[in-house]
């Protein structure tokens, strides 16, 4: 349980560093490059919260 928390929580992290390149520096290409970046590491979040067989352990 604390893994999956830990890893929510660095999720958050990284969304809010993320934030940081719209804001500052608002080019369609780095919001696209940070939109990106931020859904493959919820995707490999999602896929490691739901796999089957205990999480290998």
């Amino acid at each position: 349980m604390t893994d999956r928390l830990l890893a929510l929580i660095s999720l958050i992290g990284l969304a809010l560093f993320l934030c940081v390149v719209p804001i500052w520096v608002p080019s369609l290409d780095l919001i696209v490059l940070a939109v990106l970046c931020f859904l493959l590491a919820a995707f490999d979040f999602w896929r490691e919260l739901f796999r089957a067989g205990g999480g290998g352990r």
